[in-house]
């Protein structure tokens, strides 16, 4: 009596659910020979990017907007930092990372909120993290979450944009295919914070849960 062996495999699709995929031959080896060649055949490519597709082409994009660096203008303007020093007592990250801030205070490029400088560092596999620092006093304000993907900001503006709009163009398009890991697809946001009175300070989306905390952060209260 002929036997006939009965193969089942599973596809997991980044973030779209479980596929199951069945076969039947005449032999263990053959059903195994045939089931790879049935996932590798019949597995829908368009079903894998067709919805982070969309996300990031037409939802991303069109996200409502919660200020402009034109909106949230500062009048307080400087050029060149009074101090070169960091204030090391003003909070734990401008010890921890006393060099970032130190080169941060000596790059005009960097400069944010007027009297400001934009410190940066980043660790692989967490992100990136950022601080203002006061170039008038030294002292230190960190940002409270990391960043995984890009932010923008402006020397005469104290809005901070997280994830802008404008650095995904071009990164995604029709005939590519973007990743849509968890920490991509569907978390990826805009957000846009307010820095105001030394504290950086939610003004949208409603809540920045998309986000994750410093783990220099962790135990701080944040600003919404």
């Amino acid at each position: 009596m002929q036997r006939y062996y009965l193969a089942i495999g599973t596809i997991t699709l980044s973030g779209f659910g479980l596929w199951l995929a069945l076969t039947i031959t005449d032999s263990p080896e053959h059903a195994k020979d045939a089931l790879v060649d049935t996932i590798s055949t019949t597995t829908p490519n368009s079903l894998i990017t067709s919805e982070c597709q969309e996300y990031y082409e037409n939802i991303f994009p069109n996200a409502p907007e919660y200020g402009t660096f034109a909106e949230y203008n500062t009048s307080t303007s400087t050029t060149a930092p009074t101090t070169t020093e960091v204030d090391t007592e003003s909070h734990s990250v401008a010890k921890r990372f006393y060099t970032h801030h130190e080169t941060a205070l000596d790059n005009q490029s960097r400069q944010f909120a007027g009297a400001y400088r934009i410190s940066s560092w980043s660790f692989t596999g967490i992100g990136t993290m950022l601080a203002a620092v006061d170039t008038r006093d030294g002292s230190v304000h960190p940002f409270p979450y990391i960043i995984d993907w890009d932010f923008d900001f402006r020397p005469n503006s104290n809005l901070l944009i997280i994830n802008p709009k404008s650095s995904l163009e071009g990164v995604f398009s029709s005939d590519a295919e973007p990743s849509c890991e968890a920490r991509w697809y569907q978390r990826m946001k805009t957000y846009y914070f307010l820095f105001s009175n030394d504290q950086f300070v939610l003004l949208g989306p409603d809540d920045a849960s998309g986000l994750q905390t410093s783990p220099w952060l962790q135990n701080e209260p944040m600003l919404e």
